[in-house]
């Protein structure tokens, strides 16, 4: 996404949508469409500025889960502020959530993504807690994100 992001982005997430609407046909046809889950996880994103044909690395992103135990339709965390770059400064004044160069803090760990799924895996609170040791940085009713179905 360094270069001709404006020309590749709309073919590139086509085909993400052609992958992801195939493999859930697929799900539908064999019928286990409950019992899977397919997700990204990511702590990478890109920045909300351009680098005049792309953007940059960047930290906070978005992810997506779906199959037939996702409580669908909703979104879990929340949206950032993003402002227009105060250009004489190189900051991003009335954003607690951009950094100087555009990129996201993220409000949401990918850790509580992974401790949300692990949990509908079946896994114990401890489990969930050695496995992603940074969830205690989170309060108790943040750790899990609540968009699986039991």
């Amino acid at each position: 996404m360094h270069d001709f992001q404006n020309r590749n982005q709309g073919d590139l997430l086509a085909r993400v949508a052609h992958a992801m609407r195939y493999r859930d046909t697929a799900l539908g046809s064999i019928n286990p469409r409950n019992g899977v889950t397919t997700f990204t996880a990511s702590d990478f994103g890109r920045t909300f500025t351009s680098n005049g044909d792309g953007t940059n690395h960047g930290w906070g992103s978005h992810q997506f889960a779906m199959g037939g135990a996702v409580k669908g339709g909703d979104l879990f965390g929340r949206f950032p502020t993003l402002v227009v770059k105060v250009a004489n400064k190189n900051t991003f004044d009335g954003s607690a959530d951009q950094l100087g160069n555009g990129a996201l803090l993220p409000g949401t760990s990918v850790e509580q993504l992974g401790a949300t799924l692990g949990a509908w895996f079946g896994l114990a609170p401890t489990q969930v807690a050695e496995i992603f040791p940074n969830l205690n940085n989170f309060n108790a009713s943040s750790r899990n994100l609540g968009f699986m179905l039991a």
